[in-house]
Parts: structure tokens; sequence; C-alpha cells
């Protein structure tokens, strides 16, 4: 896969668990501890597999768009 389709695809992958997590925060919210339970669940589930099924294939292929990976030598610069 072309880098620029990998970028666009974690993109999409990375809102997708975004989006999940809202979902859960909505869900803790307004539903019952049944219902919440359940549907953490599902969360958890779902992004474990758009974490191994999506993202980490386009990590293993370009490791320097993982927005997660620790750098060696690079820091945030405090002004």
């Amino acid at each position: 896969m072309k880098k620029e389709d990998a970028i666009a695809l974690k993109e999409h992958g990375v809102r997708a668990i975004e989006e999940l997590s809202v979902l859960l925060n909505i869900a803790f919210e307004r539903c019952s501890p049944e219902e919440r339970e359940q549907i953490k669940r599902g969360v958890g589930l779902s992004i474990g597999r758009i974490y191994v099924d999506l993202l980490a294939i386009i990590y293993n292929q370009y490791p320097e768009i993982d927005h997660l990976l620790d750098r060696p030598g690079e820091t945030e610069s405090s002004s």
C-alpha cells in the first residue's frame, strides 16, 4: 500500500476509535449498569479489531505514522 493510502486509512481507523469512545461515554451516562457492561465489552472488542486488523498492519509497514509510538530523541519543546 502507498504511504498516502496508509495515512488515509489510519485517519479513518483512529476516528472510528474516537467515535466508539464517544459512544461509550454516552452509554455510561444514559444506560443501565447491565447495558453499560454489554456496550463496554462491544466497544472494547471493536477497538481491538480496528487496531489488530487495520492499524497494526499499517504501523508495521509505516511505523513513522504511528501517533502512539515513542520516538527516541524526540521531545516536546516548551516555550
